[in-house]
């Protein structure tokens, strides 16, 4: 089978021909409709990922087809459409995992848009609903909202019946993201912190996936009792914190990655994926955001458009 590695010595991504894994006890095996990218992979090309692997074959999430089951695994997952979040794997023409990483696509929408959809709202659901609590009419501010996790929180915000607000990269990702439910939002070359001081808006919850640069103004936006939600390292990975706001606050600040968590913790995720996104999916009150659509021989592209952060909402390719 064809799978995307990372060549080591150059620092980039290729194909390669190996043999299609089999599965073993508990696990089945995907016949890949189409993968998401994430930024992730990004990082694991570059040899700069934060955190245990596992695989050299590139890919987060998919969509596909089950072809094969092991011991163990009950017959019904046969030739059923899935979408999985797997450590690694994903961006080949099978992938095996165990069921703990599998849930049954949405009905109704195809499989290479539905490849799109585990990845970024299983982090949004993880840091928004799990780790920060949130809760109805709490006011929400979501870094690099115009990415395929901001355009998901953002929905998710809604979903849950509280505001979302938004700071991205371009005024075409603002006004994407305000038609997509953003009370409003500002442009990153502006100083939307102060934007936000005087609007008068303080925030209960902050997802960040920037960092370094961003604590400082996030402590001055946030509300008592905030809970700021730190996802990735775009904007370094130092940085000097005013500890009085942190305290006078009673700010809880926590950091998550979704690639390393336990099955156990994907498994409630994609749960609640199920049971909260799906039928909102079905009911047409979730855009699934995908905006750029690759074939294999354009990975390499598409990854320099991410890292030049040209993309809007989600990116998958097809790999069939």
């Amino acid at each position: 089978m064809r799978a995307l590695v990372v060549n080591d010595v150059k620092a980039e991504a290729c194909w390669q021909e190996i043999d299609a894994p089999e599965p073993q006890f508990g696990e089945v095996r995907i016949r890949v409709a189409a993968a998401g990218l994430n930024r992730a992979d990004l990082l694991q090309i570059r040899g700069l990922y934060p955190g245990a692997i596992g695989s050299p074959i590139l890919g987060l999430e998919c969509s596909g087809i089950v072809d094969a089951i092991g011991q163990g695994v009950d017959e019904a997952w046969y030739g059923r459409k899935v979408c999985a979040l797997v450590r690694s794997g994903a961006m080949a023409e099978y992938v095996v995992c165990s069921t703990s990483v599998l849930v049954s696509a949405p009905p109704n929408l195809e499989l290479t848009l539905a490849a799109g959809l585990v990845e970024t709202w299983c982090t949004a659901l993880f840091n928004l609903w799990d780790q920060s609590a949130l809760k109805p009419k709490e006011k929400v501010l979501v870094h690099a909202g115009g990415s395929g996790v901001g355009i998901a929180a953002i929905q998710l915000v809604r979903l849950l019946g509280a505001i979302p607000y938004l700071t991205c990269g371009t005024s075409e990702k603002l006004k994407y993201c305000i038609e997509r439910g953003a009370e409003g939002g500002v442009t990153r070359d502006q100083d939307w912190a102060a934007y936000f001081r005087g609007l008068g808006v303080q925030f209960d919850v902050i997802l960040d996936p920037v960092g370094a640069g961003y604590v400082n103004r996030n402590l001055s936006v946030i509300a008592n009792s905030g809970r700021i939600a730190l996802i990735g390292l775009l904007g370094g990975i130092h940085a000097e914190c005013n500890l009085v706001e942190l305290l006078s606050k009673n700010v809880t600040l926590t950091g998550r990655t979704l690639r390393n968590q336990p099955d156990a913790v994907k498994r409630r995720l994609l749960a609640e994926l199920e049971t909260i996104v799906w039928p909102a999916v079905a009911r047409g009150r979730v855009d699934h955001a995908v905006r750029q659509i690759y074939m294999p021989d354009e990975i390499n592209q598409a990854f320099e458009r991410m890292q030049a952060g040209e993309q809007i909402g989600k990116s998958v390719m097809t790999l069939q």
